[in-house]
């Protein structure tokens, strides 16, 4: 609830000036006012200067509290910030649970800065965090989908990693997070034979898939994700409640939803014409889907590629070929961590998203021209919220300037899509401790600023 106009307050000159030379101040500056601040990133000193309609308000999910629980109705989206990969939780409306990937990248290595602390490795944290917001009384995870086969999104094995109580596999990543939190569905690119496209023998995948079999066994449900599938991930509890709720598979091992009934087309030309460095990448076979809420809509995609390499077949830019087949979105998560080339014109022109989530770990993330080209764009819409689960001194150097146009502090960024699907807002929690205490608040947005359709049935 929006406080009335009379309870508009505006940041003092002095606040204004400070506010926009440091990050840091900015969300001290949050947690001391206990405020919520509308904010677009259209220019460094415009970041803080008040615009005509924003208000400042203590109301739902106030800063400085924790994060009040989901209720029925509710959709909410957890970016899970662990410092070492992706992970993000979904709490449907009907209380249906989905985990998507669980990264463990990097254990033990320098470039890690682990969340929230080192004291437990990556897929424990997550297991954790999935617990403290899942629906109370649940004890097991509906769906869990792994994007695509690298550690910093299913966990990567080391001789540390401890044997499960079986002693069949080790714990890391998404086999950690099954320790504790058992998973009814596992939905992967892969399964049953994972020889696209070529055979995965590594370590890593050979203890998931002693893993899978393993839980097959104990009655997980295993499956390869189907492209151009409504009904794939569904509301299992309640589902006649949200008739306009849907994931649409997108894309997965290059097999791409056309957009006409549950039709798929191939991207990737036959194995067998390539050359060896053209083959299609780990990253390129990342699985992507579509939620609808309501008018509500977002996207996500593991680490699909934007712009081809330079020299290399026009098809390796995944992005500009699913791009008008995912439409318009108020929120997607930035492919790849921002790294490189991704958020090209053609999805950046096609998604037009209001929010943008950067699931960053590394000291690369984001790239500086990825965040020039989501800052800059003249594409509507003309203000974009970009959000950072972290950002490494390192980031924060190169990026510079750009680093205090982000529409809030690092931290796990939380989507809450208001029951109906028509309004939503962006929380976003403290990465440092368990407490889930608000940093920043964005919003309410209107969700379906421009056409959203209805759901294909």
């Amino acid at each position: 609830m929006m406080m009335p106009n009379s309870a508009v307050q505006t940041l003092s000159l002095k606040e204004i000036a400070v506010l926009s030379s440091a990050n840091s101040f900015f969300a001290k500056l949050m947690r001391r006012r206990g405020l919520e601040l509308i904010l677009g990133v259209p220019s460094l000193l415009m970041l803080s200067l008040p615009q005509p309609g924003v208000m400042l308000a203590q109301s739902e999910g106030e800063v400085g509290n924790p994060l009040p629980p989901w209720t029925p109705g509710m959709l909410d989206i957890h970016q899970i910030s662990t410092g070492r990969g992706n992970a993000a939780l979904f709490v449907l409306p009907d209380g249906t649970t989905l985990l998507v990937d669980a990264g463990a990248a990097g254990d033990g290595i320098p470039e890690t800065d682990p969340h929230p602390d080192a004291s437990r490795a990556p897929g424990a944290w997550i297991a954790r965090y999935a617990k403290r917001h899942i629906p109370s009384g649940a004890t097991y995870l509906d769906y869990a989908l792994i994007t695509h086969f690298h550690p910093d999104h299913m966990g990567q094995l080391s001789p540390s990693a401890p044997l499960d109580s079986t002693g069949a596999y080790r714990l890391t990543g998404i086999t950690e997070v099954a320790e504790s939190l058992p998973i009814h569905t596992l939905i992967d690119r892969g399964w049953p034979d994972y020889s696209y496209p070529a055979p995965l023998m590594d370590a890593t995948m050979t203890n998931y898939r002693s893993f899978l079999s393993a839980k097959s066994r104990g009655g997980m449900t295993v499956e390869r994700f189907k492209p151009g599938s409504p009904v794939q991930i569904r509301l299992r509890h309640e589902a006649s409640k949200y008739l306009t709720f849907e994931i649409r598979n997108i894309i997965g091992n290059g097999e791409v939803w056309t957009g006409n009934g549950n039709a798929t087309r191939l991207l990737f030309p036959p194995l067998d014409s390539l050359a060896k460095a053209d083959t299609p990448s780990e990253n390129m076979c990342s699985l992507g889907f579509r939620l609808q809420y309501g008018r509500f809509r977002y996207f996500t995609g593991g680490d699909l590629p934007g712009a081809a390499d330079p020299g290399f077949p026009a098809w390796h830019a995944v992005e500009s070929a699913i791009a008008p087949i995912v439409g318009p979105v108020d929120v997607h998560v930035v492919n790849q961590h921002g790294s490189m080339g991704e958020e090209s014109e053609a999805f950046l022109r096609e998604l037009r998203s209001t929010v943008l989530i950067v699931p960053s770990w590394a000291p690369s993330h984001p790239a500086p021209d990825v965040l020039k080209r989501i800052m800059n764009s003249r594409l509507p819409p003309s203000l974009r919220y970009v959000f950072v689960t972290d950002m490494r001194d390192a980031a924060h150097i190169v990026i510079g300037q750009r680093a205090t146009q982000l529409a809030g502090p690092p931290g796990h960024i939380v989507v809450r899509v208001y029951p109906g699907g028509e309004s939503y807002r962006v929380f976003v929690l403290e990465n440092r401790a368990e407490s889930d205490t608000v940093a920043a608040v964005r919003g309410p947005f209107p969700a379906g600023g421009t056409k959203a359709e209805a759901p294909q049935r």
